[in-house]
C-alpha cells in the first residue's frame, strides 16, 4: 500500500504568520487511511505531501514598500520558501524571535512564501525575484515532492538551482528536512537522505529537523509533537523545528533556548527540546567532518 504526506487540516485553521501578513491557505483533502485514499492508490497515482496557496491581500500589496525597508533595515534577513510545514504556528518568526532572544542587539527579518511543492521555484519567475529583490542572508528550502511508497522519483533539480542561485547571490542556503509522519518508522531518516542529495548536489547544507524529532520522540515517545493529523507539527514540534534552525543559523548551541519565553510549553519541556535541537546539530556537525 502506498502512504502519503497529505495536508489534513481544514483551510480554516490556517495560521497566518508571515511578518507582511500574507495570508497562505491549507486545502482540505481526503483522510490518509480513508476510502479515496484507497481508490488513488488502486488507479497507480503515488500521494505525495499537497497544501493550497492563498493570495495576497491587497493591504499587504500596499505594503510592500514598507516591507522592503523592513528588510534591508534588519540585521539579518531569512527566506523562508515552504507550505504548510514551513508555516504552520507561526514558525518563520519563531525562528526569528529565537535568535533576537541569543542576540537582542540584532534585529531579524523572516519572510515566508508559499509554494506547493518545491519544483514550482523552477517554474514561476515570482520566486526568482523574491529572492533576487532582497539582500537575504539566509534562504530555506522545504516542499519537496516525495514519493512515500518508494515507488516514484520526482524531479530535484528545480530546488537544487533554485538553492544554487541562492548560494551565488551570497545567501547561506539550507534544505529543510522535516519529520516523519506519525507511527512510520523510517520515515524521517528517509526524507533526510532526500534532502541530504539536494544539499549535496547544490554544494550547501541541510537543517536535520527530523532528525532532532526522532531523538525527542526516542526518549519521550508520549510527547505531542504532532497535530491531530499525525503529519504537521503541534505547537511543541514548532518549538523543537524552530529551535534546530536557530542554532543552525546562529553557529550556535540552541541548548539555551529553554529559557526562551514560548507560552503554549512549560520551561522543563522547552528545556528538554531545546536539548534534543542541539545533539541533532551536534550528530549532523560530526557526520559532516566525517565525509
Amino acid at each position: 500500500m502506498i502512504n502519503s504526506r497529505t495536508a489534513g487540516l481544514q483551510a480554516s485553521k490556517l495560521l497566518i504568520i508571515c511578518l507582511i501578513s500574507c495570508s497562505l491557505g491549507c486545502d482540505s483533502t481526503s483522510d490518509r487511511q480513508g476510502g479515496n485514499q484507497q481508490a488513488n492508490e488502486e488507479s497507480g497515482h503515488d500521494p505525495v505531501r499537497n497544501v493550497g496557496l492563498g493570495t495576497i491581500s491587497k493591504a499587504d500589496q500596499a505594503n510592500q514598500e514598507s516591507e522592503s525597508d523592513k528588510i534591508r533595515n534588519a540585521d539579518i534577513r531569512i527566506l523562508f520558501i515552504g507550505n504548510s510545514h514551513t508555516y504552520f504556528h507561526n514558525l518563520p518568526n519563531l525562528v526569528a524571535r529565537m535568535m533576537e532572544h541569543q542576540h537582542s542587539e540584532k534585529k531579524v527579518y523572516s519572510k515566508t512564501v508559499g509554494v506547493e511543492f518545491l519544483e514550482e521555484v523552477g517554474n514561476d519567475p515570482m520566486y526568482r525575484k523574491e529572492l533576487e529583490s532582497q539582500p537575504w542572508n539566509f534562504v530555506v528550502l522545504q516542499a519537496q515532492k516525495i514519493s512515500m511508497s518508494g515507488k516514484y522519483e520526482y524531479s530535484k533539480q528545480e530546488g537544487i538551482d533554485f538553492a544554487k542561485l541562492a548560494k551565488s547571490r551570497g545567501a547561506t542556503v539550507y534544505f529543510y528536512s522535516e519529520w516523519g509522519r506519525r507511527g512510520v518508522d523510517g520515515d524521517g531518516a528517509t526524507i533526510e537522505k532526500i534532502y541530504e542529495s539536494m544539499a549535496q548536489a547544490a554544494d550547501v547544507s541541510l537543517a536535520p529537523v527530523g532528525r532532532a524529532w526522532d531523538i525527542a520522540l526516542a526518549e519521550k515517545p508520549d510527547l505531542a509533537m504532532y497535530a491531530v493529523d499525525g503529519n504537521h507539527q503541534s505547537e511543541i514540534g514548532a518549538f523543537l523545528t524552530a529551535a534546530v534552525f536557530c542554532g543552525q543559523l546562529t553557529g550556535e548551541s540552541p541548548a539555551s533556548l529553554g529559557a526562551f519565553d514560548y507560552q503554549p510549553i512549560d520551561k522543563n519541556t522547552r528545556e528538554f527540546l531545546a536539548s534534543a535541537a542541539a545533539k541533532a546539530l551536534t550528530i549532523k556537525d560530526e557526520d559532516s567532518k566525517r565525509r
